[in-house]
This record gives structure tokens, C-alpha cells and sequence, in this order.
């Protein structure tokens, strides 16, 4: 078992990533700073989180089967996301976990994977010139 496989088993495999996106999306849509960046009906949203996370995890290939490679910050690029809004997602992510599992050594590796990823989705920082968001 490699320890991508064992995190996956830990998270509850593909069903529990299914309940513990839908418990933080359920925190995105009362969040007026995130919701600002999603489109109104979330369910896309979901499934394409869900697909990713069961992937990133280490389980099927999904997302790349229905989305195509991640390439997850130019796929990001329309969107403006800075400091605030990653700390947001950070937050609202490692909270809904926290709410499914109670476990702080789950949220906290969790956290260790994922924070890199939420640090690279990053392209506006107001000030620095060293940012890409392609729709100012």
C-alpha cells in the first residue's frame, strides 16, 4: 500500500471525499468571498473536486478520464485569487474535514499536500508584478 493509498483509505475512500467536498462546498456557498468566484450552481464544482481529490489522493484516475490533465493554475487562470480567498478555501477545506473526522493528524497531512496547491493557485497579489490573472 503506498501512503497515497493509505491517505485515500483514511479519508474513507471515494465516498468519504464525496461527503467531505460536499460538506465544504456546502461552506463555499455561505462564503460571499468564495461564492464570488464559483458559478451559482455548485454541482460541477463538486464533481470536479470530488474527481480530483479521489485522483490526488491517490485512487482513479477521474479527473484526468473526464477533464484532461489538471493544470490546475492555468485552468484557474480567469479567476482572481488572492491571499484572501486562499486562505478561505484553505480554511473552509480543512474545517469541513475537521467536521467529518475529528481527526487532527488527518486534517494536518491533509493539510501538507493540499497547501502547496492552494499556495500555486495564487495570481494576484496587489503591488507585485510577478502575478499572472490573465482577467484584470
Amino acid at each position: 500500500m503506498t501512503e497515497e493509498t493509505a491517505l485515500l483509505q483514511s479519508l474513507g475512500g471515494e465516498a468519504g471525499i464525496r461527503q467531505w467536498v460536499d460538506g465544504f462546498y456546502d461552506r463555499v456557498a455561505a462564503d460571499p468571498l468564495l461564492m464570488a468566484l464559483f458559478p451559482p450552481n455548485l454541482s460541477q464544482s463538486r464533481e470536479k473536486q470530488w474527481a480530483y481529490f479521489v485522483q490526488f489522493f491517490g485512487g482513479t484516475a477521474y479527473y484526468t478520464e473526464r477533464y484532461g490533465k489538471p493544470f490546475l493554475r492555468f485552468k484557474h487562470r480567469k479567476i482572481r485569487i488572492g491571499l484572501p480567498e486562499r486562505d478561505a478555501w484553505m480554511a473552509h477545506l480543512l474545517d469541513s474535514l475537521r467536521a467529518q473526522y475529528g481527526d487532527e493528524a488527518l486534517v494536518s497531512e491533509v493539510e501538507r499536500r493540499v497547501r502547496p496547491l492552494a499556495d500555486a493557485m495564487v495570481n494576484h497579489q496587489p503591488g507585485k508584478q510577478d502575478t499572472y490573472y490573465f482577467n484584470a
